[in-house]
């Protein structure tokens, strides 16, 4: 239940600052997707029902300032995207920061494939699309996703060297 709260919490805290800070600190129209972030990890942790659940609640928030006639491309964008990195779920493999940061980028390249194919606006010039859009979105928010993997690193870092020292 605690637990809970907390992904409660959070979500609550990466919403705000997805929708408030965020549009702020765009660099040539490229801005970081704390959601996806947030989506990954709860993922990676807690496994595939966990993250659907979270992709599904990231997305209806971003169907909340998408243009309506394509309301629910993002709810199923990560939604997809959060159930199929709970497949590889942290008690089964155990991925380090590279890894990890790999796993952001596939996640956003995916959740950005299955938005635009279910809005049909993937037209013949996809090399365009790719670089305009794709990458350097791509970029900052893995730049950002790497800096909360290194944080949450640190933190299981330090829960693991307590377990061992009660052992």
């Amino acid at each position: 239940m605690l637990k809970f709260i907390l992904y409660a919490f959070m979500f609550f805290v990466m919403a705000i600052l997805q929708t408030v800070i965020v549009p702020h600190i765009k660099i040539m129209d490229a801005y970081p997707d704390l959601l996806l972030i947030l989506t990954v990890i709860t993922a990676l942790r807690h496994g595939s029902l966990a993250g659907c659940f979270m992709g599904f609640m990231s997305g209806l928030l971003c169907d909340v300032y998408a243009p309506v006639e394509w309301l629910g491309a993002y709810s199923l964008a990560y939604c997809i995207v959060g159930f199929a990195l709970g497949q590889i779920e942290e008690s089964f493999i155990n991925l380090n920061l590279f890894l990890k940061i790999v796993v952001l980028v596939l996640a956003d390249f995916l959740k950005d494939i299955i938005y635009y194919f279910s809005i049909e606006t993937i037209t013949d010039d996809i090399p365009k699309i790719i670089y305009s859009l794709f990458l350097p979105k791509s970029i900052y928010t893995v730049v950002l996703g790497a800096i909360f993997f290194y944080l949450l690193s640190l933190k299981t870092e330090k829960k693991v060297e307590i377990y061992k020292q009660g052992l």
